[in-house]
């Protein structure tokens, strides 16, 4: 017997096109398009974004296993959890990873502390607000053309309230203070990662956002600390005049299929002065 639909669920009808829900993490990745993932490296420089392969690390599986747990439940059969000391405890995890290839194995320290910040963002007042919101929608992937330069863009949205608010669900490895996640959103990209999520909510809506967050919780300490952080018009205001810059810059590495590396090979003249 097929289960009904949750009053909370949205139809796919209607949604615009453009608009899909219920897609696994390998078929978005999948898609040949420009991501959020690949700006972020592609502004350090287009050789970094095209050529690398990084495959995951302890941090990012860990991240994956909170995504999961929190936004689509289904996924959590990719995951496992293992002892990593003790007799016999590597030849069992390599022998899971060897009958689950594209599985994600956890030690019982990680998944411990995974546990822990779940339940705090579960019990987090934002977090609550914009997830049990009756419109949203869960891990939302968005496909769209520039209108410009005519390249295939994509991105996956954690929470999405349509055309309300956008919400993402970052994990911190550090003591949380507010310095710290300040440069957290600068070195990681957060806040090209959210101009990227609003200018394609723009062009598939025409509408702008009223609401962006990040939902960060704290991996590492005991205390597992969460925290809300929405950023000003001012800083995205900067961060999509970098973003329209990197735009323009991808779409002649299209072109000419030239991916220069670091200050595309000119000299970098660096002062004390320097902020990055």
């Amino acid at each position: 017997m097929s289960k009904s639909k949750s009053k909370t669920e949205p139809s796919t009808s209607t949604l615009p096109a453009g608009v899909t829900i219920g897609m696994r993490d390998k078929d978005y990745f999948a898609i040949p398009a420009l991501s959020a993932s690949f700006l972020k490296k592609f502004r350090v420089s287009p050789l970094r974004a095209k050529t690398d392969d990084f495959d995951g690390s302890a941090a990012t599986d860990l991240g994956s296993f909170i995504h999961a747990s929190l936004l689509s439940p289904s996924e959590l059969e990719n995951f496992a959890c293992l002892p990593t000391t003790g007799e016999g405890a590597k030849k069992a995890r390599d022998a899971w990873k060897a009958a689950n290839p594209d599985g994600v194995l956890l030690s019982p320290s990680a998944k411990e502390n995974g546990d822990a910040v779940i339940e705090k963002l579960k019990k987090h007042t934002d977090f609550i607000e914009v997830s049990q919101h009756p419109d949203v929608l869960k891990e939302v992937v968005l496909q769209c053309k520039h209108p410009r330069f005519g390249f295939d863009m994509k991105a996956k949205l954690d929470l999405f309230i349509p055309c309300s608010t956008i919400g993402d669900i970052k994990t911190f490895g550090q003591e949380m203070t507010k310095r710290a996640l300040y440069y957290r959103i600068i070195e990681s990209g957060y806040d090209l990662q959210l101009a990227h999520y609003r200018r394609m909510v723009q062009i598939i809506y025409n509408r702008t956002p009223d609401k962006m967050e990040l939902y960060f919780g704290e991996t590492e300490t005991a205390g597992h600390d969460v925290c809300t952080v929405s950023i000003d018009e001012g800083w995205l205001a900067l961060a999509e005049t970098k973003l329209d810059g990197l735009y323009a810059e991808y779409a002649d590495c299209l072109e000419s299929d030239v991916w220069p590396g670091i200050n595309h090979g000119k000299k970098l003249n660096l002062s004390l002065g320097d902020k990055f």
